[in-house]
């Protein structure tokens, strides 16, 4: 089957009822063996993207930066900041701030997605917890059926007697 593009609706908000729930709900898997830890380019990158999308100016999202973490933030130390061309990295408290500056809150979930882990927000958290409980139901009911069948071919033949000391 091939997967068909994401229609118009999809990407004014509406849902798209052919969109797979892998594309939703990506499972990842983390990488095996010793890996260097490479994020720097990519989250510079995707930093850099966040800042273009952002409707404010990058003096807004500096200011904003500045009374998030407390910690002096120019423009320009911004843009030197999501340059990719630039060895400064930027610190966690710095990171946060950008993110809650921007609001692109999907940052979160590149710094995870090589450990195979991803970020769920609000009413995706619910639906995975949601998943899980009657995954578990399911689990149960299965367990429930394989004891009843034992229990069908192998019935108990006496009553079940009080334990001593019980009565």
């Amino acid at each position: 089957m091939t997967k068909r593009p994401a229609s118009k609706r999809a990407t004014e908000g509406q849902g798209d009822l052919f969109v797979q729930a892998a594309d939703l709900f990506p499972v990842r898997r983390p990488e095996t063996g010793p890996r260097a830890v490479d994020l720097s380019v990519r989250v510079k990158t995707a930093m850099g993207q966040a800042l273009k999308e952002c409707p404010d100016s990058a003096t807004v999202v500096a200011a904003r930066m500045t009374e998030i973490s407390g910690r002096e933030i120019t423009a320009d130390a911004l843009y030197t900041y999501t340059a990719p061309s630039k060895e400064h990295d930027m610190g966690i408290v710095r990171f946060v701030a950008f993110v809650r500056a921007t609001g692109a809150t999907w940052l979160w979930d590149l710094l995870v997605e090589d450990d195979g882990l991803v970020v769920l927000e609000g009413r995706e958290a619910k639906l995975a917890q949601l998943g899980y409980v009657e995954q578990e139901q399911q689990r149960l009911q299965a367990l429930s059926r394989e004891i009843r069948k034992t229990l069908q071919k192998e019935p108990v033949s006496v009553a079940v007697r009080a334990r001593r000391g019980r009565r």
